[in-house]
């Protein structure tokens, strides 16, 4: 084999490697590109109502029943034969006083707001870690490129 076969050889070779870095490359940014979408699609709140709907139908249900009042009952202006009935059927105490009643509203209130700022909190964790999975996904799929060889320091001789 001459030196001048050779060098061709080379040259083929080397010809052929670039094209496949270059498709190689293409692929990548490919690949790149589809993540970035993925990620961004993740990251948007509606895709877990998209992706999960009748679970998010049942969440803005509790949701809803907790946050409604219940309905008021109406007052009765009860008459004095009335009134004797009811304290006779002990169905009714004297001496309540309204603070007990006013100290449950207080309580039921602030679970209420417990309750929206725990769903809340959970609601913007859970789209912090989609983020960071579909990051993660995005870099472990990105895997640095092969180190090109060492160029060789000797001058080839083409010419006899």
């Amino acid at each position: 084999m001459t030196s001048d076969e050779s060098a061709e050889a080379i040259r083929a070779r080397m010809a052929g490697l670039r094209r496949d870095l270059t498709s190689d490359v293409h692929e990548v940014g490919r690949t790149a590109r589809e993540m970035a979408s993925s990620a961004r699609e993740m990251a948007n709140p509606l895709y877990i109502f998209r992706r999960f709907p009748w679970a998010s139908a049942a969440a803005a249900v509790a949701v809803g029943y907790l946050l409604v009042p219940k309905k008021k009952q109406p007052v009765y202006k009860p008459d004095p034969e009335m009134l004797a009935e009811l304290l006779r059927n002990q169905q009714i105490k004297i001496g309540t006083t309204k603070a007990s009643s006013e100290a449950q509203g207080l309580l039921k209130s602030l679970a209420i707001m417990g309750l929206t700022w725990a769903a809340k909190t959970g609601m913007n964790y859970a789209v912090q870690q989609f983020t960071a999975a579909a990051m993660n996904k995005a870099q472990a799929s990105r895997e640095p490129p092969a180190a090109a060889p060492a160029p060789v320091d000797e001058r080839w001789e083409t010419t006899r």
